[in-house]
């Protein structure tokens, strides 16, 4: 008989997943809802959303009232970390996830549906009325250099040689009453589409929308391959089309239901810029520095009534709340699997590295080099190819999900003269910290990354020491014969 508790919640989540207002519902519904009104955008916003990060489910921020602005204009925070939405944070909650595309009938992409209006339309402003200063843009951190109204954001462009419309998340920060900058680190799909407009003497033609479906977010942030639609994968995943309206100028499309929305043009970097940054990025330092950026003049806003803008700007990667993403673990691990490696029995990224930083695979041995060659896919597969710094390999008896087991195996498994690749020459962005002036200045923007065998060496695997504790199994049942007698079992 099915769980029709278990069925109910998912479904709520779905929706919530769907529509941020429904999202913000749920969420009061929950008791996650905090309301703080009367914040300063200027740092005390940026603040308090820190501060909440000290938990591993921060509490859901409604900032209302917000000092000098218009009370119509909010700031919503902590919605993709929410425990309502997120649910467990396990290699369970993976795999999960993972199996979720093989339900076609529910995950497979569903293409976007055009129609004449929506909420987001409620509201137009155009040309000379076009005003940014009126919108809430905190300045999330001291040293930020300026104030950055897009953090979890919807970049929308479309490849003019195509039907290709790419949907991505990078930084936007207000230069003035009409102007934005938007920061595309070199390679990602934004930044090769704005290209070929440019190349041809072109301004980009591009859409801002700073509130949105909580799943776009999700799939705005995913590792996509060329041409695949972003909107499309988002309906797959709530299974249902994401209704899109086209932009007045542009007649680019973006959701019906977006609170806030800018459309605009971005001309080539040569011929415009203005300076951008720094801003404090997710791996906890200010390593982009400032630097000139190309700007998007800023033609038309839309708005729904009383919007909502998602503030989520990074913070330093040993906050609690800065939490393990399903949905990219369970990409990556598609991704290893998808190059045909076997027996890849886990997938994590270890707390403090970030969301890309420290990869650690689980793999159960079943031949010569097969180590290897998870490792090395696992350092070059798109999802982990930018900003990897360690990919470590351990066996499967390892809890990856335990950074003491992780470390564990390193210590005791792990040769650093001949289980060790160091390959140079990868993928990176300006905002990684190690990043050398010099490759800076020479627009060089690699970086060498390490992989870590720290498995039982193949060709004497079965000689290895026996570990020294008692199995799993066991262990489980002595708990549950124990665990009512003894409270140090309940913890």
């Amino acid at each position: 008989m099915a769980d029709t508790g278990k069925d109910d919640v998912r479904a709520r989540r779905m929706e919530a997943m769907a529509d941020l207002r429904v999202f913000l519902r749920e969420a009061e519904a929950e008791g996650e809802l905090v309301r703080v009104k009367g914040a300063d955008a200027q740092l005390e916003v940026g603040a308090l959303f820190e501060l909440s990060n000290e938990h591993l489910y921060p509490p859901v921020l409604l900032f209302e009232e917000i000092k000098g602005f218009d009370p119509r204009f909010r700031i919503l925070s902590n919605v993709r970390t929410s425990r309502f939405l997120v649910g467990d944070i396990s290699l369970d909650a993976v795999r999960a996830h993972r199996a979720r595309p093989k339900d076609k009938e529910k995950s497979a992409p569903i293409p976007p549906q055009d129609v004449n209006s929506g909420p987001v339309m409620d509201n137009i402003v155009e040309g000379d009325d076009v005003d940014l200063s009126r919108y809430p843009a905190p300045r999330w951190h001291q040293e930020d250099g300026g104030n950055y109204i897009g953090t979890e954001c919807n970049i929308i462009t479309k490849d003019p040689d195509s039907d290709w419309v790419n949907v991505g998340t990078y930084r936007v920060m207000i230069q003035d009453n009409k102007r934005l900058s938007v920061f595309i680190e070199p390679g990602k799909h934004g930044d090769v589409i704005r290209r070929k407009y440019w190349a041809k003497g072109e301004a980009c033609p591009i859409v801002v929308t700073v509130g949105q479906a909580p799943i776009l977010g999700v799939a705005a942030s995913l590792a996509a391959k060329d041409g695949e639609s972003e909107f499309a994968i988002a309906g797959g995943r709530v299974n249902r089309a994401i209704k899109t309206v086209r932009g007045k100028l542009t007649g680019l499309p973006f959701p019906a239901d977006a609170e806030l929305v800018f459309e605009g043009y971005m001309p080539p970097l040569d011929q415009e810029s203005a300076v951008e940054g720094p801003f404090g990025e997710w791996p906890g330092y200010y390593a982009s520095a400032d630097r000139p950026e190309p700007v998007v003049h800023v033609k038309a806003v839309y708005h729904r009534d009383d919007p909502l803008i998602i503030g989520q700007p990074p913070v330093k990667p040993n906050y609690p709340g800065r939490q393990i993403k399903i949905p990219r673990l369970a990409s990556l691990w598609d991704a290893i699997e998808g190059a045909g490696v076997p027996g890849v029995t886990g997938v994590w990224l270890q707390q403090g590295g970030g969301s890309r930083f420290i990869q650690v695979i689980s793999i159960k041995q079943m031949h010569a080099g097969h180590a290897k060659m998870a490792g090395l896919v696992a350092a070059g597969c798109r999802p982990g190819a930018y900003m990897t710094r360690m990919v470590v390999v351990v066996d499967d008896d390892i809890d990856i999900t335990n950074s003491a087991e992780v470390i564990w195996a390193m210590a005791t498994r792990w040769d650093p003269k001949t289980q060790t690749d160091i390959i140079d020459g990868c993928w990176t962005g300006h905002i990684d910290p190690v990043l050398s002036p010099e490759k800076r200045e020479a627009d060089d923007i690699t970086n060498s990354r390490i992989i870590i065998y720290a498995v039982r060496p193949w060709h004497w695997k079965d000689d290895f020491p026996k570990v020294n504790a008692v199995s799993r199994d066991y262990a489980d049942e002595v708990r549950d014969k124990w665990k009512s007698k003894l409270k140090f079992l309940q913890d």
